[in-house]
Order: structure tokens, then C-alpha cells, then sequence
């Protein structure tokens, strides 16, 4: 099965919300400038690839669930994620299984990456931290391995031992979601981590511009991963009993 995960960096003042219907318009009215461009900017993107991948011109209604986890009211139509950083925005999409997107800037959240984040690591991925030559870096991208995890678990609050990693090994174990993938990497001053349920066949990436659409920059999978140095792949491990 393949994914598609998409990143736009929404330079433009205003974006062109012409897919979205008026009732996103109007939520967006009662948000700050910066909450408002950030929210457009994510379901234009969402609605930009419902067009280009299933011809669907207008974005379909979404519904938050019980978690807080945004979803397409149609149980028919793809799962998706949105995450942002900065000023870019990313959305993952698939119609077969859950998906979870987390993108982080690095010397955004550089800073962040401290004792009450690392107390939620385990043993061994804190001594996988501390054995690379950028820690404060590797430790980002795990926790932004982590948070595309939780959102794919729907525990983006409060979930964080619901899930362990093994940065050496390439396995995880989460607790709520037993079958999972995630691939991560890091590329300029982002990090960001795709999770799938149950499995990750192909993860296509693209690159989204108001004035040219998609296009695809590299497509991963078992047989095709990248020579980047910070790719990451983890699968997951039977529960523990």
C-alpha cells in the first residue's frame, strides 16, 4: 500500500482556500492571524491533494474525533494527518490503514529537548542519544519519531509510555497501536517522521507550490531508502505479555 506524504512551505500571505467549503472559512474567523494562516494553510494543502489524487475538487468534511484527532466524516475516504513547522505545513494521507505526521524545526526546538522530555525516553533510547555525534539533534527526531506515533495512536496527550523505541535495532513496541511503521529523516533544519498502521509499503514525497502543484522528490520503501545519514525506519514488535 502506498502513502503519500506532502510538505509545502506557505510563503504567500493569503493562501488560495477557492477547495475549501464556506464552513471552514468561517471556523477559521475566530482564530489569531497567525492560528488562522496555519489552519488554511493545512486543510488547502489536505484539499490540494484530495484534487491531484482522487479528483475530488472540493475538501470533503472533517470531523475531530473523541481524541482530538482531526478526520474525514466518511469513513470511505483516505486517513490523514497534518502536522507544521515554522511555516511549513505537511499533511500524510493513505486509504488503507492510520497514519501519523509530526515535523519539528530543529533550532526551533533545539531548546526544548529537556530533563522532563528526556525522563519520558527509556534507558535505551537515552543511551542512543548520547552515543551520536549531534545529540541534541538525534534526540529531536525521536521525539519527533515519537509524536507521529502518538498521533497515529490517537494519544497525543498523555501517551508517552504507551510507547518505547530502539534506535539501534529499528523496533518499537506501542502498546494501543501493535502493528505500526514509521520512517523518519531529516533534511536542512526539519525533522519529520511518518507512522503507518500496519505497515508502510511505500511512502511517496512530495513537494507541494501553488505555482507548479506536486512534485514528487523520492519515493521510499524496503528495497528503496535513502543515503541519508539521518534516515530512520522503525517496525514493530509483538506486544509484551
Amino acid at each position: 500500500m502506498a502513502c503519500h506524504f506532502a510538505r509545502w512551505v506557505a510563503a504567500e500571505p493569503e493562501p488560495d482556500t477557492h477547495r475549501l467549503p464556506p464552513n471552514v472559512l468561517l471556523s477559521a474567523r475566530s482564530l489569531s492571524e497567525k492560528q488562522r494562516k496555519r489552519f488554511l494553510s493545512g486543510r488547502v494543502l489536505l484539499a490540494e491533494m484530495m484534487f491531484y489524487l482522487y479528483g475530488i475538487t472540493e475538501l470533503p468534511a472533517i470531523i475531530t474525533l473523541p481524541s482530538g484527532r482531526p478526520s474525514f466524516e466518511s469513513q470511505n475516504l483516505p486517513d490523514f494527518s497534518l502536522a507544521y513547522a515554522g511555516t511549513t505545513v505537511g499533511v500524510m494521507l493513505s486509504s488503507e490503514g492510520k497514519v501519523g505526521l509530526d515535523l519539528e524545526v530543529i533550532h526551533a526546538r533545539s531548546a526544548l529537548i529537556n530533563s522532563q522530555q528526556q525522563a519520558q525516553l527509556s534507558a535505551v533510547e537515552q543511551t542512543w542519544i548520547a552515543l551520536q555525534s549531534d545529540p541534541v539533534e538525534s534526540a529531536l527526531q525521536l521525539w519527533c519519531i515519537r509524536q507521529s506515533m502518538l498521533k497515529l495512536s490517537g494519544l497525543t496527550e498523555h501517551g508517552e509510555r504507551s510507547l518505547s523505541l530502539n534506535p539501534a535495532s529499528g523496533r518499537l513496541r506501542s502498546a494501543i497501536t501493535p502493528e505500526a511503521q514509521v520512517m523518519s529523516d531529516i533534511d536542512g533544519s526539519l525533522t519529520w517522521a511518518c507512522a503507518h498502521s500496519p505497515a508502510i509499503a511505500r511512502l511517496l514525497c512530495w513537494r507541494y507550490s501553488p505555482e507548479s502543484g506536486f512534485t514528487r522528490t523520492q519515493t521510499l520503501s524496503i528495497q528503496q531508502q535513502p543515503h541519508s545519514p539521518h534516515f530512520m525506519k522503525f517496525t514493530s514488535l509483538p506486544p509484551a505479555k
